[in-house]
């Protein structure tokens, strides 16, 4: 089973830990799990946010930037930073989060992490326990999180829990997504949903995910359309939203399904997914552009854009089949 996308959303984080198959399952039943505390966003965060939402790379490789140093109403994050570092990456900003993340101080937090988790995953736990520890040292939550990430990959679940326990109580959201992670690390299919989405708060841009799978059980479950849309809608309210996300809450709104988005919304959503629906060189495309950011008078306007991307994406589409055929 191919998770490419959960993968490229938060870099060898909960792609692994969900799938991950060497713990022994524990009975966790009774732990009681307590949300990380939010801090309040200042409102130079909230506009970068804004900015961000509307496919803004660079805008997302400095909220990226506020995670990891603890600035204008944030606390140091990594899951978060691995997160924005995602979306930046997506809309052009930097080339690989991990080059960016490798740029970093030595003894820079969130490089300490991503380079303990990587370690994790290639199976060099001893290497990634000695990063955590050093984290433990500066006071980092993260670090506990990380080593009982660790020490879950080596079959110690019962102190993984504690870890991770330890670790939210400090503040740690990646702590706070492994204590639901753990108790079903032996899982390969998809956890229920009351499992996902705590975890999805911690980390939005597992909401992602979240859609991706449930897409895939659309031929068997087609109700489940419904929970693709909320998981998108919950990614694009975070800042979490890609292209692909864009395109296909476009195509069901298209369909007849009632989605709560204004005007202005479905604008942003033509933005985020146009790129990639429409041959950018071709004639079709450019008028488009031009047309689109015209402010709407009603409805119909929207509509309209909506045909517009449809008409030059099956134009584009019936060009390549045209290539296919030829080359055949």
């Amino acid at each position: 089973m191919k998770h490419t996308s959960m993968r490229k959303a938060i870099l060898f984080l909960l792609a692994t830990m969900m799938m991950a198959g060497c713990a022994e399952q524990q009975n966790f039943d009774n732990v009681a799990l307590d949300a990380p505390a939010q801090m309040t966003r200042t409102e130079n965060f909230n506009d970068l946010m804004t900015q961000a939402r509307w496919g803004d790379g660079n805008a997302y490789l400095k909220l990226a930037d506020y995670y990891i140093n603890g600035q204008n109403g944030t606390k140091p994050d990594f899951m978060a930073t691995i997160s924005m570092l995602s979306m930046a990456e997506e809309f052009g900003a930097i080339g690989r989060p991990s080059d960016y993340i490798s740029n970093l101080p030595e003894n820079d937090n969130t490089r300490m992490a991503f380079e303990a988790m990587k370690s994790i995953n290639n199976r060099q736990g001893e290497k990634g326990m000695q990063l955590a520890d050093l984290m433990i040292e500066k006071g980092c939550a993260d670090g506990h999180a990380l080593k009982g990430y660790a020490l879950m990959e080596m079959g110690d679940t019962i102190e993984a829990m504690r870890l991770a326990t330890l670790a939210a109580e400090q503040g740690s959201s990646l702590g706070w997504a492994l204590q639901y992670v753990i108790p079903y690390a032996q899982m390969s299919d998809m956890p229920d949903e009351s499992i996902m989405l705590p975890i999805a708060e911690a980390a939005p841009i597992f909401y992602r995910f979240m859609a991706e799978e449930y897409y895939k059980q659309l031929a068997e479950h087609p109700e489940n359309d419904v929970k693709v849309a909320r998981c998108y809608l919950k990614a694009d309210e975070n800042g979490c939203l890609d292209r692909r996300g864009a395109n296909w809450l476009l195509s069901y709104k298209e369909r007849g399904n009632e989605l709560p988005l204004s005007e202005t919304d479905i604008l942003r959503l033509l933005k985020l997914a146009g790129y990639e629906r429409i041959d950018t060189t071709t004639d079709e495309y450019v008028e488009f552009e031009n047309e689109l950011w015209e402010e709407p008078t009603d409805s119909a306007t929207i509509e309209e854009a909506i045909k517009a991307v449809e008409a030059a994406t099956r134009a584009v589409e019936a060009a390549k089949a045209k290539e296919d055929n030829d080359e055949e």
